[in-house]
């Protein structure tokens, strides 16, 4: 099987991620692309295949299809996703969690790539 992770849910995971362990709620597109290498990394070594969907048209669609949640903010010159005021962690978890593969989670939590967020 090969998983297809979106950017809403790279983004999301790693915001929860983040959130858990250092309150902060944003992160820059470097820090989330290097999250999801990891979590790819993570589900290889497991023998699952996985692709991330990282494009501008796939951001886009972020901002677009979840306005609710996230927007894009520029913080010491480099661009990344901010949570919205008032999203909690349990609205990210109930939204983006829910309907992931086991595996996936997994890798979403695991030590090593929440590391790759610098938290």
């Amino acid at each position: 099987m090969c998983f297809y992770i979106g950017i809403e849910d790279l983004a999301a995971n790693a915001l929860i991620e983040s959130l858990r362990r250092a309150q902060k709620s944003f992160l820059t597109y470097k820090e989330i692309e290097d999250y999801g290498s990891k979590v790819v990394e993570l589900l290889s070594e497991k023998d699952e295949k996985a692709v991330l969907i990282l494009s501008r048209e796939s951001t886009h669609a972020l901002f677009r299809n979840y306005s609710d949640f996230f927007v894009e903010k520029k913080d010491n010159g480099e661009a990344g996703i901010e949570l919205k005021e008032g999203i909690t962690v349990e609205n990210l978890i109930n939204q983006f969690r829910g309907y992931l593969a086991l595996d996936v989670l997994m890798a979403f939590v695991n030590d090593s790539s929440v590391k790759a967020l610098g938290v």
